[in-house]
């Protein structure tokens, strides 16, 4: 081959190295510009099964709410306070093991529903803060034995809460409860 030749071929494949270079770049910034952005405020769970009542099994843990107050902005000490992303609404619980072996309450596994059919888990990080006395939530409890706590969630500010999904653990389907009406 000749020179002339080479030289043709070699610009032929940096050209094309060029192109398909910028179409990655291209495709790149198409990708980031489009791609879902995450709401500005407490993350929603949509579509989550309803609970059957049936599936509460006798053993395991009770759950009763005794008030709910929502509007609070942050939780914690002055300087580490978990500031909501909405608002929080605070479930004072009484969690009673109904169970025959000391278990731990999987605070985690709890879900609110607001009126529109929103899912809100517990803001885990604030429920540290909230439930530091002894015995806690946090701790294991023992059969029998009835432990006060607060489970807070993040809920966006305008949101209106009606339903608890109590669960045993995030493996159990648990149950549904109305709630009683938020203080503000």
């Amino acid at each position: 081959m000749d020179e002339w030749a080479l030289r043709w071929r070699a610009r032929i494949w940096v050209g094309g190295g060029i192109l398909v270079a910028l179409a990655l770049v291209a495709f790149g910034i198409w990708a980031v510009a489009t791609a879902d952005r995450p709401a500005v405020g407490p993350r929603v769970i949509r579509g989550l099964p309803p609970a059957d009542y049936q599936d509460a099994v006798p053993g395991g843990f009770g759950l009763r709410v005794r008030n709910v107050r929502c509007g609070v902005s942050a939780i914690g000490p002055d300087g580490l306070e978990q500031r909501a992303e909405g608002q929080f609404c605070l479930l004072d619980v009484r969690v009673t093991n109904n169970g025959r072996e000391p278990e731990l309450f999987d605070s985690s596994a709890q879900r609110v529903y607001d009126t529109d059919g929103g899912a809100y888990a517990v803001a885990a990080e604030a429920a540290v803060f909230l439930n530091d006395g002894s015995p806690t939530l946090l701790d294991e409890i023992r059969p029998g034995a009835s432990v006060n706590g607060v489970l807070p969630f993040d809920v966006p500010k305008n949101a209106q809460l009606s339903e608890l999904s109590m669960h045993g653990s995030g493996a159990t389907p648990g149950i549904r409860m109305s709630l009683p009406s938020a203080e503000q």
